[in-house]
């Protein structure tokens, strides 16, 4: 796999599944021999994992194609799915599949915000209570995600049903099922490709990178976007996700 140009997180993929399944060898399982740990570490440092964008969009392309498609109430359902879901990613950095797993049970608005919870532990969370999150409304109206939620909520409610009562996103034909990831993931690249973003090279999670590279450049803390992402080391977040103009000038200033 090595040879053929695997990624050292693929062929990581493969060593556990080796593990797991046949016996172990020399008092070692598969994953845990010496030689295998070896064979790993050299694949790791003959191709270590890369970054998957060199570049980001910039968001302001995306909330100005917003602010162009007026009120809510004036968009068609699919749009509007796809607006909600852009927005919710861009202002809470979600990956996809954290957005499928918003809990429409624990969706309440208090006062000029909302708060919401999601059903699963994160991607990256071993342990702990579930992840809940809080929105203020925004000014702009348009590009207000707690009044985007709330007409998507309005439009959906006849769609609700003890098969869907659990997920925030269910699907705008029917059955109306609560949606995948990859459903969630295809609404946001066709809102992004609407909005004029080249989703032939960025594809839904890029949403991530984006805003959080955004919110540097606007002089966020990087440990409040560290912990908005879910990211557990500043490297990891600065070699894969933070394309901001701050952080290039600083490696400039450190060349």
């Amino acid at each position: 796999m090595h040879a053929s140009g695997k990624s050292y997180s693929t062929i990581n993929l493969h060593r556990s599944a080796l593990s797991g399944t046949l016996d172990a060898i020399d008092g070692f399982s598969v994953g845990e021999h010496p030689l295998v740990i070896r064979l790993l570490k050299g694949c790791y440092h003959l191709n270590p994992p890369r970054p998957k964008y060199d570049s980001i969009w910039d968001t302001n392309q995306v909330w100005a194609f917003m602010s162009s498609l007026g009120e809510n109430q004036y968009l068609s359902l699919d749009i509007l799915a796809g607006k909600l879901t852009t927005l919710l990613a861009l202002t809470t950095l979600m990956r996809v599949s954290e957005l499928a797993a918003i809990d429409y049970r624990s969706v309440n608005f208090e006062g000029d915000g909302v708060k919401f919870a999601l059903r699963r532990l994160r991607k990256a969370q071993r342990s702990g209570a579930l992840k809940s999150f809080a929105l203020s409304k925004s000014r702009d109206s348009v590009l207000c995600p707690v009044q985007t939620l709330k007409e998507f909520l309005e439009r959906t409610s006849r769609y609700r049903s003890p098969s869907n009562e659990e997920s925030l996103l269910i699907a705008l034909i029917a059955p109306h099922k609560p949606v995948s990831a990859n459903t969630v993931s295809r609404w946001i690249k066709s809102f992004l490709k609407r909005a004029g973003i080249d989703t032939a090279s960025f594809g839904a999670h890029s949403t991530r990178s984006a805003a959080a590279s955004q919110a540097v450049n606007l002089g966020t803390p990087v440990e409040s976007v560290l912990r908005a992402g879910n990211w557990a080391s500043e490297v990891t977040f600065n070699r894969f996700y933070n394309r901001s103009s701050t952080r290039n000038d600083q490696s400039q200033n450190k060349n």
